[in-house]
């Protein structure tokens, strides 16, 4: 599985829709996912990969939930998720999760987190 795949795969189990951010289609419905995809490989230093959380609701309970589900599947330490040659090593960035809301419409709920991605791949 490639780099992207496995980052799609892996953003994609959240059971809501997952779009890398310069993808996310026109007609897209609430609640979904954004990250960015950045790579690297071997040798190379950590790269940060924004996450965005996107809901249309009046209340924090369903984005602060979702943001838990992705802090647990990160863990403390982090988690390895297999590709072609080798494996992407997720963490936990700094500042974990901004709660942030949209000046256009006060019900679309987003949360900010920031991860960072360590390639251990050949390319």
């Amino acid at each position: 599985m490639t780099k992207e795949a496995a980052l799609q795969n892996f953003f994609g189990s959240f059971g809501i829709p997952a779009y890398p951010s310069s993808a996310v289609p026109e007609d897209a419905v609430f609640p979904w996912l954004t990250y960015d995809l950045v790579t690297g490989a071997w040798g190379d230093d950590s790269v940060s990969i924004t996450v965005n959380l996107w809901y249309y609701v009046t209340d924090e309970s369903l984005p602060n939930a979702k943001a838990r589900e992705v802090s647990a599947a990160i863990g403390l330490g982090g988690r390895m998720i297999s590709c072609d040659g080798g494996a992407i090593w997720l963490r936990r960035g700094v500042p974990w999760c901004q709660s942030l809301t949209d000046a256009s419409d006060s019900k679309i709920k987003r949360r900010y987190i920031n991860m960072t991605a360590e390639y251990l791949t050949i390319d």
